[in-house]
């Protein structure tokens, strides 16, 4: 698979090296993208951008790449926040609170699958997906790793490195219908096929500390053997607080990167975590957005590559772009003229 060979050499070479963007056909295989020329704004667009929730570093990392992006374009950025997954209502009255702002362009990023009350709306204002795939949302663009290859190159990882090491797995995805929860598993599973790493069972369950904490420590009751946590960043928090309770080592995995996950793997108490460099993503779906309304050319369908990361190659260079540095807080609003968030 060419997205494979594309994270060896992410693997292979300092992280900071400069990496060209991914253009993704599916969710399976990948090209290097045709770099993009220099932008600037035409005038102070309106930019509306939608998140699930701004609880934890993920989407606080985006946050940053976005307003980062507005300040540098000159461009107007209202962001909203749904408090969570499976918040699709929510959303629907965050999208009408962005049209009656006057919206020019909106910045999705989905509570949930599908998302039917945004098709309307994508009819007179453009939709630019960021990080979940909607299913029914005729989107102009997309930017955003699939979940399937965070899951799938996590799992590549750890059967690299288990080669010869039966391990018992607790598969910890998330909500079970928030987006990419599904496709991380898949992805996750299809790495693990024909190895000695075994799923014992999958605990889905929001995204929250408690929730994740109480499932954890159900099925560790339940299955004394598990020895290997892989899942959401949250999880493996989680994780990190429990392995310090066992006589028997747990490793632990994430499928994407946060600051608490970031000092996991610095402190060796996590093996592995992917990135899909959020700041970098914030970036690029402001400048999508500025290239779609000005009716400049917009590649479908980009991202920045995945890094893989370990105790061995975490650094604050590497992660330059994917985490928001510390002391940031949200910025709900940004215009040139107050630089300032509500």
């Amino acid at each position: 698979m060419r997205i494979l060979l594309l994270t060896l050499l992410v693997l292979a070479m300092p992280l900071q090296a400069a990496l060209p963007l991914l253009h993704w056909q599916d969710n399976r295989s990948s090209s290097p993208a045709a770099s993009l020329p220099a932008l600037s704004a035409s005038r102070a667009w309106k930019l509306c951008a939608l998140y699930p929730n701004l609880k934890d570093g993920y989407w606080l990392s985006i946050n940053y790449g976005m307003s980062k992006a507005a300040a540098r374009l000159g461009v107007t950025l209202n962001v909203f926040e749904a408090g969570g997954y499976r918040q699709g209502d929510v959303q629907q009255h965050q999208l009408e609170a962005c049209q009656r702002w006057g919206a020019e362009a909106i910045l999705l990023g989905s509570s949930v699958a599908t998302f039917p009350g945004a098709v309307l709306f994508a009819q007179h204002t453009p939709i630019i997906e960021v990080v979940n795939a909607v299913n029914d949302v005729p989107a102009r663009t997309r930017v955003g790793v699939p979940w399937y290859q965070m899951g799938y190159q996590i799992g590549h990882y750890l059967v690299a490195h288990h080669q010869d090491k039966p391990m018992q797995i607790l598969l910890m995805p998330g909500p079970i219908d928030a987006g990419g929860s599904q496709e991380m598993s898949s992805g996750f599973r299809a790495a693990l096929t024909g190895s000695l790493l075994k799923i014992v069972d999958v605990a889905y369950g929001d995204n929250d500390i408690e929730v994740q904490r109480n499932l954890l420590q159900d099925r560790l009751e339940r299955y004394p053997e598990i020895n290997l946590v892989a899942g959401t960043a949250i999880a493996a928090e989680v994780a990190m607080g429990e392995g310090r309770n066992r006589t028997t080592p747990l490793e632990i995995a994430s499928f994407y990167l946060t600051h608490q996950v970031y000092r996991g793997l610095k402190r060796d108490r996590i093996v592995v975590a992917a990135s899909d460099q959020m700041v970098w993503q914030g970036e690029l779906a402001v400048e999508q957005a500025v290239r779609v309304l000005q009716g400049q050319r917009v590649p479908d369908n980009i991202s920045p590559p995945i890094l893989i990361l370990t105790a061995k190659n975490s650094n604050s260079a590497g992660v330059a772009l994917s985490l928001s540095p510390p002391g940031f807080r949200p910025v709900y609003f940004y215009q040139r003229t107050s630089a300032a968030s509500k």
